[in-house]
């Protein structure tokens, strides 16, 4: 039985203009009348997610958002930090002299701030401009040793070209970190075992339920885990082919047709 039901943000939930679809807002509205808990696990940050926890009505006590890729938890209603699995800062700083020396543009995420490091680089992709809203431009990390640095990611428009990269910062880094990827835009750096999977266990605890009783929606590389360890899991149509095959179930709507609706309607409702 399904007891909470974990979706991921951009690419999923959202459509390609950053709306909700009416099907998606309606099955969640439902989903939670009947009792199960609805949980975003996103790559954002906590200042990137604006109005979605109000949109799914979502601001309630006791429900809680995984962000960056599963390395905080954030509590709904005070916005609170209450798990944190954060990056290295030396790790961090080793990424970073790896960027510039390569002049790509990265950025690095702590539990506050979005710090921007463009390296001259304008980047196409279709990655929301509004995220950008509580960014600060930065030359240097020197002072980021202050702050709780829960990823890196490097950003370019040819995902084949940061994949290129990934054993180099892999290597760098003693190949103690994670490394995933989002809208065909991002590498994402991430503490060595921190996934949405693992930050989904930790709710479960909290809960009192296992990943058995989950459904979780994705679309990109950074969805794997939670899709394969779920009980129930649905990759958008407009997944990638790797999500589609170790998901249980793939959805015929795309993000911008209510495929997280779709889901639900499937493993929650019986009705497809």
């Amino acid at each position: 039985m399904i007891k909470l039901i974990a979706t991921d943000c951009d690419e999923t939930l959202l459509s390609t203009d950053k709306t909700i679809h009416p099907r998606n807002l309606k099955a969640i509205k439902k989903a939670q009348e009947m009792g199960i808990i609805v949980s975003i696990a996103t790559g954002r940050g906590p200042y990137q997610l604006f109005d979605i926890l109000d949109q799914i009505d979502n601001v309630k006590e006791n429900r809680f958002s995984i962000l960056c890729n599963g390395g905080i938890i954030i509590d709904n209603v005070t916005k609170k930090v209450v798990e944190a699995s954060p990056i290295d800062y030396k790790k961090a700083v080793e990424v970073s002299d790896y960027c510039n020396e390569k002049n790509v543009h990265f950025e690095i995420y702590t539990d506050k701030h979005c710090y921007v490091f463009p390296n001259g680089n304008e980047v196409k992709g279709t990655y929301d401009k509004n995220i950008y809203k509580f960014v600060k431009k930065a030359k240097d990390i020197k002072d980021l040793d202050k702050e709780i640095i829960i990823k890196v990611i490097i950003k370019n428009s040819d995902l084949n070209y940061l994949m290129s990269l990934e054993e180099d910062v892999a290597r760098i880094c003693n190949w103690d970190v994670s490394i995933s990827y989002s809208s065909d835009t991002f590498m994402e750096i991430n503490r060595k075992n921190v996934n949405k999977a693992k930050a989904l266990e930790k709710l479960c605890e909290h809960y009192g339920f296992g990943m058995e009783n989950v459904l979780t929606v994705g679309d990109n590389y950074n969805d794997k885990e939670m899709l394969e360890e779920a009980g129930y899991s649905a990759a958008v149509q407009n997944a990638h082919l790797l999500l589609k095959d170790v998901s249980k179930y793939t959805t015929k709507a795309t993000n911008d047709q209510g495929a997280v609706g779709e889901a639900i309607e499937k493993f929650v409702f019986n009705e497809i």
